[in-house]
């Protein structure tokens, strides 16, 4: 069995979050895709959306089950328990969580292309490269040296590094909140049912704080 985990903050889940998954899942051909929302990013925290709005705006990730590659997409509160419970999100106890629940099955983490080059930085990196298979979605897999250098440096066997191409969309999360705090309209970018709890909830209608300078990029890379 082949169990795709991708995970991210999905404040808020767009079409380019879509787009990566596809194309990972297409890549793999994975007998379950598990979406999982981060609990509390470390670096992220004073701007998150409550986790269980973030939580239910990725339900838009249900709507790719049955699509080729994706014939069973789960989306997984796991990391938001154990955040509730004041644990720490860390990609390799994650790992070690789907391992116990599905003893045998071939695990395969989604990463896009920056967090590949930062690899070496995530908690217990080697950890990781050992349980699970890394899908690096990227545009730039053509023509990007610096990608293939990272991905032979990690993995000189390459046997657990996998590149898969997916469809430039620009569009990113911190972009599409600062629309919608300008009253633009983002419906090319978001997913109606994701739109529909941003409505309803009033969600990111206020502009953003002053974004603080960031030691790391990712929470594994978070001390």
């Amino acid at each position: 069995m082949k169990v795709l985990l991708y995970g991210g903050t999905f404040d808020p889940p767009h079409n380019g979050h879509l787009n990566n998954l596809r194309a990972a899942a297409g890549r793999v051909l994975p007998d379950l895709a598990v979406v999982m929302p981060a609990g509390v990013p470390p670096h992220k925290a004073a701007s998150a959306t409550p986790a269980a709005l973030r939580l239910e705006m990725c339900r838009c990730f249900a709507g790719l089950q049955g699509l080729p590659g994706l014939p069973r997409v789960t989306v997984s509160d796991w990391e938001i328990r154990q955040a509730a419970q004041g644990r720490r999100n860390y990609t390799v106890l994650t790992l070690e969580m789907l391992a116990r629940a599905w003893p045998g099955a071939t695990l395969y983490l989604t990463v896009g292309s920056d967090m590949l080059e930062t690899f070496r930085e995530w908690y217990r990196w080697q950890d990781i490269l050992q349980m699970a298979r890394l899908v690096v979605v990227s545009r730039r897999i053509g023509d990007d040296g610096a990608l293939h250098e990272a991905a032979r440096s990690l993995d000189p066997a390459g046997s657990h590094i996998l590149l898969a191409p997916v469809e430039a969309l620009p569009m990113a999360s911190s972009e599409l909140r600062r629309r919608l705090a300008a009253g633009q309209d983002c419906a090319a970018a978001l997913p109606e049912s994701v739109r529909a709890v941003i409505r309803r909830e009033g969600l990111y209608a206020a502009p953003e704080p002053p974004e603080q300078p960031r030691r790391c990029i990712h929470p594994d890379a978070c001390p």
